[in-house]
């Protein structure tokens, strides 16, 4: 009897052993989670032949991301006094150990800033609290957004 209760204890803690060690380093934890909705507004973009960096009113446009809870975000951009808008889903991810919104569009818009279609990366700085494009890796512009709210 003693013996039985051995093997179930150990089997038990097995298990326990087995969900405490699962898929979770697989998985990217999510910055701020329970903190939404979040707005990061465009603060400096670089770019152009030689080297540049514009802020502020100096910049071509203004925009912001606004991500909710629920994994929906909405860029908003303004330029010449046309407010222009596009939503669509994001995931957390990570790339070569830095964490990054994935977005994802329906259908192709003027706003998406990226290197392949429908798609457009944000990465976190070190630091966690600015993100930005990978749009300057294939001839973008660099843009830099700061968290606002």
């Amino acid at each position: 009897m003693c013996g039985m209760k051995i093997r179930y204890f150990i089997v038990l803690a097995g298990m326990l052993f087995m969900l405490a060690c699962s898929d979770k380093n697989l998985q990217v934890e999510p910055l701020f989670t329970n903190d939404f909705p979040q707005t990061w507004k465009l603060m400096k973009m670089t770019g152009g032949m030689q080297p540049t960096v514009f802020a502020g009113e100096e910049m071509e446009w203004q925009e912001k991301y606004i991500f909710n809870a629920d994994s929906t975000f909405t860029k908003i951009r303004y330029t010449d006094g046309d407010t222009l808008s596009v939503s669509g889903s994001y995931i957390f991810t990570e790339e070569n150990g830095d964490q990054a919104f994935l977005l994802s569009y329906r259908e192709q818009n003027d706003l998406i800033g990226s290197c392949t279609p429908l798609e457009e990366y944000l990465y976190f700085d070190s630091d966690k609290d600015n993100l930005f494009s990978n749009w300057w890796a294939c001839d973008g512009p660099g843009l830099f957004y700061k968290r606002v709210d």
